[in-house]
């Protein structure tokens, strides 16, 4: 264990033996509920990073690297690769912290994992944030994420990641500034010893999919949503996205009565929390929780 200025860094052991990573903000200082944050399908626990020291003043925020992604190991069986291992290495890292209750906040796969442990444990959440994700994915988003994932390109310097990045993600950011692009492509991406920058996830990521639809997406998600009716519900929706459709939402809403939407303008996918509804309907949301 190393320690960082907002965070500790962590290890715990996968249930088949993988070492896994995960960023531990606030470990000791707070009695209230602690927040997991779980990432997207590329993306890793930097992304969290800003989130999770504001909200760490609070109370103790957790953020693993899944396998695969980040500093945690890479799996040698890529068909490992699924929303189901990840909820069981999630699970594995709750146990190894004793931790019976968090609330979770769960972005694009991250939500998945979080739909797919309250389905079989819901007692484990006191509430669940998804962003931009539910049920049901839109296919056009997983036809664009699916272009890229898995790439390999390796780019010579960090101007080359921050064009990259801005090109892919740019209509999901609209109002991004140029240190916003540096940030994302710093979260991306990883530099190696010889200088050249590759993003910091495993390739064999992309034949997962590319092999099995339901490694990025499991099939018919609406009885893993169902299952969380007991389970208080934030959504948040980036305006323009294209994996969670407005008609997903509202019948989310319909099925859940418990089900917070919001809207989050200026936003494709997914939002980055950084924005001021966001992070003000977080923390209302995570206030009206009784701890």
């Amino acid at each position: 264990m190393t320690q960082n200025a907002d965070f500790q860094e962590k290890y715990y052991t996968s249930p088949d033996g993988l070492r896994l990573y995960y960023r531990d903000y606030n470990a000791a200082n707070s009695t209230e509920t602690p927040v997991l944050c779980l990432h997207g399908l590329t993306r890793n626990s930097k992304d969290f990073h800003a989130f999770a020291s504001a909200l760490s003043r609070d109370r103790r925020v957790i953020s693993p690297d899944m396998r695969g992604r980040g500093r945690s190991d890479y799996d040698p069986d890529y068909r490992n690769y699924q929303v189901a291992t990840y909820a069981r290495d999630v699970l594995a890292l709750l146990d190894h912290e004793q931790l019976t209750r968090v609330i979770a906040v769960g972005t694009s796969m991250g939500g998945l994992i979080s739909m797919a442990i309250g389905s079989v444990k819901p007692d484990i959440f006191r509430g669940i944030i998804l962003n931009d994700v539910g049920p049901e994915v839109d296919p056009e988003g997983i036809k664009r994420i699916s272009a890229y994932v898995g790439a390999g390109a390796v780019l010579q310097n960090w101007r080359q990641a921050i064009n990259g990045v801005k090109v892919i993600n740019g209509p999901c950011f609209p109002d991004y500034a140029q240190a916003d692009w540096e940030n994302f492509a710093r979260n991306t991406f990883r530099e190696q010893a010889d200088g050249s920058i590759v993003a910091d996830y495993d390739q064999a990521i992309g034949a997962a999919i590319r092999e099995s639809a339901e490694n990025a997406v499991p099939a018919d998600l609406w009885p893993m949503f169902r299952a969380l009716a007991s389970v208080p519900v934030m959504v948040l929706r980036g305006e323009n996205s294209d994996i969670l459709s407005p008609e997903t939402l509202t019948r989310m809403a319909r099925e859940h009565p418990q089900l917070t939407p919001v809207i989050v303008p200026n936003r494709g996918h997914a939002p980055d929390l950084s924005e001021d509804v966001s992070q003000r309907e977080i923390r209302r949301f995570i206030q009206q929780l009784q701890d």
